[in-house]
């Protein structure tokens, strides 16, 4: 390799660096701190951010000055998680559920052990949570997360449940007896529930999305504070089975 390749190289390694550590960071990271935890020079940080806000795939926000990442990096995060077609045919499906249902309905892929949010859409009634769009959470506490690992090979399910498990809230289950036994359960029911395992107040009930190779390739939650949802538990699972075989039907899934 000549030494203008090695450059070329070694300045890609700084930028997916600096990219990577600030995906690290869902409140934002400062100059210093991008500096201080990847080792790079203060002047190459500085340079490339300004290029990678030029071209929005940074952003910094005026009143912290810390730097989150931008529209680009999004979009190119969800291109590599997931297939288009996905997206384009739910959203019609998750707009009418959120109607049915009237909760925020969502959209998310599983990525190693995480659920990634594609999709929202809000519902008549309101929500605070955690899960907004790009959000990346674990799949082991929460509702898309479980419905997406149950279907996952034995031995990613052996690798997520051998990783350190942390509890979010009192009820987050990290005993991993129960999480298989819960995985498998929904296996057999078909719906996954998070009852307040990652946020405190909050419950919602998913159920996965296969294509056409019988493959889970997304999931699909809704989601409301517990004193809502804890009444319609059933309702909605019946309108998530319904709206998740459609998309499964539309994906090419074939129901044997």
């Amino acid at each position: 390799m000549s030494n203008g390749e090695n450059a070329n190289s070694s300045g890609i390694d700084k930028v997916l660096t600096i990219l990577e550590e600030i995906s690290e960071h869902s409140d934002g990271i400062s100059l210093v701190e991008l500096v201080k935890r990847t080792g790079i020079a203060k002047t190459t940080v500085f340079r490339t951010l300004e290029t990678l806000r030029a071209r929005q795939y940074v952003m910094q926000d005026n009143g912290t000055e810390r730097y989150h990442l931008d529209l680009k990096s999004l979009e190119l995060g969800i291109k590599g998680l997931m297939n288009v077609n996905l997206v384009e045919v739910s959203i019609p499906y998750l707009k009418t559920l959120s109607a049915k249902t009237s909760e925020t309905c969502f959209l998310g892929v599983y990525n190693r052990g995480h659920v990634v949010y594609l999709y929202k859409n809000e519902g008549t009634l309101s929500i605070q949570t955690n899960a907004r769009l790009g959000a990346r959470l674990p799949a082991y506490c929460t509702g898309i997360g479980k419905a997406l690992l149950a279907f996952q090979p034995l031995e990613e399910i052996d690798r997520v449940l051998s990783e350190p498990l942390i509890a979010f809230t009192e009820n987050t289950v990290v005993d991993r007896v129960a999480l298989y036994e819960t995985l498998a359960d929904i296996r057999l029911k078909g719906f996954a529930l998070d009852n307040e395992e990652n946020e405190e107040g909050l419950t919602c009930v998913a159920r996965a999305v296969f294509n056409y190779t019988g493959t889970v390739i997304g999931a699909l939650s809704v989601a409301g504070p517990t004193h809502r949802m804890q009444r319609k538990i059933s309702h909605v699972s019946e309108e998530l089975d319904l709206v998740c075989n459609l998309i499964s039907r539309r994906l090419g899934f074939i129901n044997r």
